[in-house]
């Protein structure tokens, strides 16, 4: 798994155009687990798009990030949920409160039940996939897919989602199946057929297709570049070349000649043997001597 292309010339092109002439090997690291991690088979356009929606979706850091959610003034709290915040006053709690905030927007939908849920699932990885519903849909198809095993889930450790190998994996699977919104990558480009201003409605239905579809462009152009095709092999990472031959094998006397032969050591003589003590008389025996000399025999 990784798209067939030349890195090099890649980096090249869109160090120019989206990044406008310069790139930060955070950013550079991002792309390169991302062209890791893309499926083979994807073409041009669509991961063309997958790496556009990630620049906008992680703040062009291109690497998996949290939601930022703190907001330094009412206004902009407003401006960015009209319909939760009717006004200055509903806001101004949240300003510089982003935990609070999270749990206000998010908590008690996309699946989220617990106080601190909408905090726990706020936006997170490439995509910026949002609430535990979304957490555990990922854990489920992932395992299947083989990109988590049975020991990691999302829903119960959330910051998974900041692995880049995993990010990647939810922003290719989610993009093509459709997690988000129900739209899904298929809808928006074939072949003879793309349309990445609307492709925005897979991820968020706001206002920011055009800017994304031009972010969409400068990708393609860097991808044609540098000759990606899908359904190819990637180059393989070159390795280098490991001696595998045989020791030689030594003649017998020359094995005999390097056994170090050290000097039998010069034996200590043996001390003297130790005459044996008189055995002491037992205590019969004391006895039968007492009674002898008390009662001596006489003879007759």
């Amino acid at each position: 798994m990784a798209a067939a292309l030349d890195r090099a010339a890649f980096f090249a092109a869109v160090r120019n155009t989206p990044f406008g002439g310069s790139l930060s090997q955070k950013q550079v690291d991002g792309m390169n687990a991302l062209l890791d991690a893309c499926p083979p088979a994807m073409e041009t356009s669509p991961l063309a798009y997958c790496f556009a929606t990630t620049k906008w979706e992680t703040g062009h850091a291109m690497w998996p990030v949290s939601e930022n959610l703190n907001y330094s003034t009412a206004a902009r709290i407003r401006q960015v949920w009209p319909s939760r915040f009717p006004n200055d006053a509903s806001a101004q709690p949240y300003v510089r409160n982003p935990q609070a905030l999270a749990n206000k927007i998010y908590g008690g939908r996309l699946g989220n039940k617990l106080p601190n849920d909408g905090w726990d699932f706020r936006g997170m990885g490439d995509v910026q996939a949002t609430g535990r519903d979304n957490a555990r849909r990922a854990t489920g198809r992932l395992r299947d897919l083989g990109y988590l095993t049975k020991d990691q889930d999302l829903e119960v450790t959330p910051t998974l989602m900041l692995d880049p190998f995993i990010a990647a994996a939810m922003l290719y699977t989610g993009l093509s199946e459709g997690w988000y919104t129900g739209r899904k990558l298929s809808d928006y480009f074939e072949p003879g057929r793309e349309n990445p201003i609307a492709a925005r409605a897979m991820v968020n239905p706001d206002s920011n297709g055009v800017a994304i579809a031009g972010l969409h462009s400068g990708f393609k152009a860097a991808l044609v570049a540098a000759g990606h095709k899908s359904n190819a092999a990637a180059a393989s990472v070159p390795t280098p070349p490991v001696t595998t031959a045989p020791l030689p094998v030594p003649s017998l006397p020359e094995v005999i000649s390097q056994i170090p032969v050290e000097p039998l050591p010069v034996p200590t003589p043996l001390p003297a043997p130790i005459a044996p003590a008189e055995p002491k008389p037992g205590l019969f025996a004391r006895m039968a001597e007492r009674l002898r000399i008390a009662f001596p025999i006489k003879k007759v």
